[in-house]
């Protein structure tokens, strides 16, 4: 009886040092999730691109209108993932989640100002 008691408390002790080892060195934290809605965010910003190139009084302005539109295209997607490292959590598109509970943060002010000169 004995010899199976040690081989059983072995077997424990082996398996509880195996699980602890794997939570330890394998097992990421569970990562926080924010939302952003990047599409609106987009759209707004188009149209006041829009705005500024139809308004332009001369071609120097259209210009230089079409320049900043241009900027604001190539740096939408760093603003975006720059977001993601300044909150240090998982940014996901509104899109994509169908009922985000109230605990998730929403992002979405937070990536307009990043865009906004």
């Amino acid at each position: 009886m004995k010899p199976a008691l040690a081989g059983f408390l072995a077997a424990l002790a082996v398996n509880a040092a195996t699980l602890a080892g794997y939570h330890h060195w394998l097992v990421q934290p569970i990562p926080i999730v924010g939302v952003v809605d990047a599409s609106r965010v987009y759209r707004e910003e188009q149209e006041r691109h829009l705005l500024a190139v139809s308004a332009s009084p001369d071609d120097t302005a259209r210009d230089k209108a079409i320049a900043a539109a241009k900027r604001f295209a190539h740096a939408f997607p760093a603003n975006l993932a720059g977001l993601e490292h300044d909150c240090g959590c998982l940014v996901v598109d509104s899109s994509a989640i169908a009922a985000a509970p109230p605990s998730v943060p929403d992002l979405t002010a937070q990536l307009r100002q990043r865009v906004r000169p």
